[in-house]
């Protein structure tokens, strides 16, 4: 009996927790994307982070939205879509200025990235 108990102990360690869904990748800024604009603690936010670090954008609209950079010294871009999670990992310093491309030029924001 204890030896079945120590075997089961072990197999529950060699398996992984599930992961959360939308669970951001790393442990950087949270962005909301809700009914026409980006939002965290103000809308149109300015979020500094420095570099390797990821933003995390969630929908909490009814409306679809996109992310995507309209400059920057990297390009990135999601599908227009309604909900769930996208991150992104900012490698190149500067200043990026996002929108998403359903409600530019009004639903904007900039990432700073320091070195």
């Amino acid at each position: 009996m204890r030896r079945a108990l120590l075997i089961a102990a072990g197999a529950a360690c060699l398996t992984p927790a599930p992961l959360a869904l939308g669970a951001p990748a790393s442990s950087g800024p949270n962005v909301y994307i809700v009914d026409n604009a980006f939002v965290r603690n103000v809308q149109r936010p300015v979020v500094k982070v420095h570099r390797g670090e990821t933003v995390t954008w969630h929908w909490r609209s009814r409306q679809s939205h996109s992310v995507s950079t309209r400059s920057g010294p990297e390009r990135f871009a999601t599908k227009t879509r309604n909900r769930g999670s996208f991150h992104h990992r900012f490698i190149k310093p500067g200043v990026y200025r996002i929108e998403c491309s359903l409600h530019a030029p009004g639903m904007k924001m900039t990432v700073k990235v320091e070195r």
